[in-house]
């Protein structure tokens, strides 16, 4: 299983393959992307909070939502955050602030996710949250 590099996500995102927009250049790490909050937030407690980007993924490419560090020194946690090769939507992230109030900026980068090649074939991802837009409340 190999990570996708920034010049590997670059050249997926001109191919066409994998979508990640809007697309920020500041964004790009050198082995991940940085996801912003789509508006501003308060965090007490539980919290679904999405991304501003919608990501589409092709089907040789899985993904792993991670927080960025700097939320993580603040008692905020991030649970789930794996991707399906074949999704397409925005990504609701799954949050607990164990700490004080937390206040997220729209446009501010929360959360990382880092890309994976994907060996063999697979079907791909079409469960109920496809085409996902804004928050998406649980479908169980």
């Amino acid at each position: 299983m190999a990570i996708l590099s920034e010049s590997k996500i670059r050249e997926k995102i001109e191919e066409n393959a994998l979508l990640i927009e809007p697309f920020s250049d500041g964004c790009l790490q050198p082995a991940s992307y940085d996801l912003r909050v789509d508006q501003d937030y308060v965090l007490r407690g539980h919290c679904l909070v999405s991304s501003l980007e919608t990501v589409g993924l092709p089907m040789d490419v899985a993904g792993l939502v991670r927080m960025r560090s700097t939320f993580g020194r603040e008692g905020v946690f991030l649970s789930g955050g794996y991707i399906d090769p074949g999704y397409k939507g925005d990504i609701t992230l799954c949050l607990f602030n164990a700490g004080d109030s937390v206040e997220i900026g729209e446009g501010e980068r929360i959360a990382q996710i880092v890309f994976f090649d994907v060996v063999g074939e697979t079907g791909g991802y079409s469960g109920s949250y496809q085409n996902s837009c804004g928050v998406t409340k649980s479908k169980r």
